[in-house]
């Protein structure tokens, strides 16, 4: 690509407003007009008598057509029109493209087409002919429109590498330090989670101080439309540098109901960059979902990384892995999410090992085999008894001041199905079983409670679900660890199905304690019996479940074919038989091809035999720098969703009750200037602004804006200041 061109891309940015008004039909405005070219059925000889070169037509042969046209119809319509470009079946103007927006010649009612810029013209129409037709008319109302006129008038008279400073007039020091002024206290409002409404009263505070900031962009829509920008200019600086690199990127979804009334989808993206010395995550958008069927979900996900600009190209040659949760429409092993990805984008890495919902397998499990969870019934009913009043909660601080604490979040961000697989609550409530005893019996509207707790069946099951809770906990500690890799976390949850079952042939850690406990002083006064109507969980049937849900996490196989996990071995000296092993290792050379097949990353032969040589002779030789990459590639590959929890947390404390009204999109850019964002003390903010000025917005300085005034006191209030 020319510099010229690269520079624009790089400071000029996509005003997103109304499509192109290219309503100059060559005609008639009557909708009369007819396109001039003859349909290709009825001709002969070319339009274009000068023949397409060979370089074209071998790039033509690489392209995904429209389906209504064929390969002589693409030559000649690119020769034709020398800005039109073909990407994924869909048409682009290169121009467009290039330049996006017309900055201060810009007109009313004229705007470039984001259609014709983001790629994404299609023919309209039941049969080929109609189509055919449809694409010649938006090629020539594109061509005579006067924004792609513009367009080329401005490339014309920039053929110098500043090209952006000829299409926006400089303005001078005073009007910038005012502008940058606001970018920053916008900034500044989004990195601290306040309201944009804010910003009115810290202008008029800094305006009180001496400050010279203006008299525009002091209101919330106007902080609004900044933060916008700032998220839109910082998405496609860290995605351009990621595309640039060529990096191997896994996403991450989840989803949430949390802030909107819709399903949203939660995109990450985790890459292996040269530059930092392990896999980054990154956040890439909110997105809201019109239906939850995994096609809609599908779309929408590839929406998304189209207009980060990982177009359909750069993710079947980059894309490694996708990772989710366990959920049926997102990871579906025949129509799932997950498998519409794989079709599309083959030998990609599926993995739904997110430690997040490990938890919950017990209480699925418990109605897979149609019981009754009465753990989970006990705490619903503690919640709402301790939630009556403050008389009671402060019974319960009295009681056990840790159970009151987890009694709390159930209302604020678990609910009974996640508290009833909460380690933390489980044990609150085994050390404090006595109390909660002695509480409940001493009054007769909660002797259902007491009767609960007197019943041995009660405490059996809850020492299984500590006894179960406790080893998810140790899975789900591990594979939030930093250095726990895909092949690292397949073996930790084939330790986890090992340890549950031995649960099923011995018993566990608390179940061996209820003899002994029931025989001790504290329980003394609990009058311990078995009662038919709360029968104890099957706790070998419920093991069982439990343990098909592990498998389902581990690492598919495809096609019985040998596992993915035995190529990346090839990687790791530890695994290697050294007994057997002699340079050149033959069996494992034959695996490289399929390694880098997987990992979209060609592995040098030599750099590897290198490898196998020093790591025979000794352990701490270096390692070279494809094997290098190739290890980093591996370690991008999501096994855990820690770092995307991040999102929820973030996501709560900017829908707040103050900011109800928040849309689902101002919500994603307020989390990608938090996640992406340079911290305030390194953040500049004057190339947001040039780009800003680009965008053909407002300065702070414009005198086109009338002045608010000043909110004053009343004369009440400011009569207790004079008084003497």
């Amino acid at each position: 690509m020319p510099k010229r061109q690269s520079d624009i891309f790089s400071f000029l940015n996509v005003k997103k407003v109304k499509t192109d008004t290219e309503n100059e039909m060559n005609e008639n405005h009557c909708g009369a007009w007819k396109p001039t070219e003859p349909t290709f059925e009825s001709v002969e000889q070319p339009l274009i008598e000068e023949k397409p070169s060979c370089s074209s037509k071998e790039e033509i042969d690489n392209l995904v057509l429209p389906d209504c046209w064929n390969k002589k119809q693409a030559f000649l319509f690119t020769e034709q029109y020398k800005w039109l470009e073909i990407r994924e079946g869909k048409l682009g103007c290169k121009d467009c493209s290039t330049v996006q927006h017309l900055g201060m010649r810009a007109e009313k009612h004229v705007h470039v087409s984001k259609e014709w810029i983001a790629y994404l013209v299609t023919p309209n129409g039941s049969n080929k002919i109609t189509r055919q037709a449809s694409l010649r008319k938006k090629m020539r109302e594109h061509d005579v429109s006067k924004a792609h006129n513009k367009i080329q008038d401005l490339l014309k008279e920039s053929p110098s590498s500043d090209s952006v400073s000829n299409f926006v007039p400089k303005p001078n020091n005073k009007n910038m330090d005012a502008t940058v002024k606001v970018f920053n206290t916008v900034y500044s409002l989004v990195k601290c989670n306040r309201p944009l409404s804010d910003i009115e009263g810290v202008i008029e505070l800094q305006e009180e101080k001496g400050v010279d900031i203006g008299s525009c962009l002091h209101t919330r829509y106007s902080a609004t439309r900044i933060a916008e920008h700032i998220a839109k200019e910082i998405k496609m600086k860290v995605f351009k540098n990621i595309i640039e690199e060529n990096a191997k990127i896994c996403i991450i979804v989840d989803e949430t109901s949390a802030i909107s009334k819709k399903s949203t989808l939660v995109i990450y993206l985790q890459c292996a960059v040269q530059s930092a010395p392990s896999p980054v995550m990154l956040f890439v958008a909110l997105k809201e979902l019109v239906l939850t069927t995994a096609e809609c979900i599908f779309s929408t996900l590839l929406s998304a990384l189209n207009d980060c600009g990982f177009h359909n190209e750069y993710l079947k040659a980059n894309l490694i892995a996708f990772c989710s949760d366990g959920a049926d429409t997102v990871l579906g092993r025949r129509s799932g999410v997950g498998m519409k990805l794989l079709e599309n984008f083959p030998k990609i890495i599926i993995w739904h090992c997110l430690n997040h919902r490990l938890q919950l397998s017990l209480d699925d499990s418990i109605s897979e085999i149609e019981r009754v969870n009465h753990f989970k019934m006990f705490l619903d009913k503690t919640y709402s008894i301790y939630h009556q009043s403050n008389k009671n909660q402060t019974e319960l601080e009295a009681i056990a001041k840790d159970l009151e604490l987890e009694i709390i979040k159930i209302g604020r961000v678990l609910g009974p199905r996640w508290a009833a697989c909460s380690l933390r609550v489980a044990t609150a409530v085994w050390r404090s079983y006595p109390e909660l005893y002695r509480n409940f019996s001493h009054s007769s509207s909660y002797s259902g409670l007491a009767k609960r707790l007197a019943n041995i069946s009660f405490l059996q099951d809850l020492a299984l679900m500590i006894d179960i809770l406790e080893e998810f906990s140790l899975l789900s500690t591990a594979l939030q660890s930093g250095s726990t890799n895909i092949q690292k976390a397949q073996k930790l949850i084939k330790r986890t199905i090992r340890a549950l079952e031995n649960l099923k042939i011995c018993a566990g850690k608390y179940e061996s304690q209820i003899e002994d406990m029931i025989k001790s002083d504290k329980f003394k006064d609990i009058p311990f019996n078995k009662n038919n109507k709360l029968n104890t969980l099957p706790r070998n049937m419920l093991l069982d479940h439990i343990i098909q849900h592990m498998n389902l996490r581990l690492l598919l196989e495809r096609n019985n074919d040998e596992s993915v996990l035995s190529y990346f071995d090839l990687l790791e000296p530890s695994a290697w038989p050294h007994e057997e092993l002699i340079s050149p290792w033959i069996a494992g050379e034959r695996k490289l091809s399929h390694l880098s097949e997987i990992l979209k990353y060609e592995i040098d032969l030599n750099d590897f035999r290198d490898f196998v040589d020093n790591n025979v002779k000794s352990n701490n030789a270096p390692i070279p720098v494809t094997i290098q990459k190739a290890k980093k590639i591996v370690s991008s590959i999501a096994v855990s969703s820690a770092e995307a929890e991040r999102g929820f947390g973030l996501m709560n404390i900017i829908c707040t009750r103050v900011r109800s009204s928040l849309k689902v999109d101002h919500i994603s850019d307020f989390m990608t200037i938090n996640f992406l964002g340079k911290e305030l003390a390194d953040w500049d903010a004057t190339p947001f602004v040039k780009s800003w000025l680009n965008c053909n917005h407002r300065l702070a300085t414009d005198t086109r804006v009338r002045k608010k005034s000043t909110k004053g006191f009343y004369e009440n209030q400011l009569a207790l200041w004079n008084l003497p």
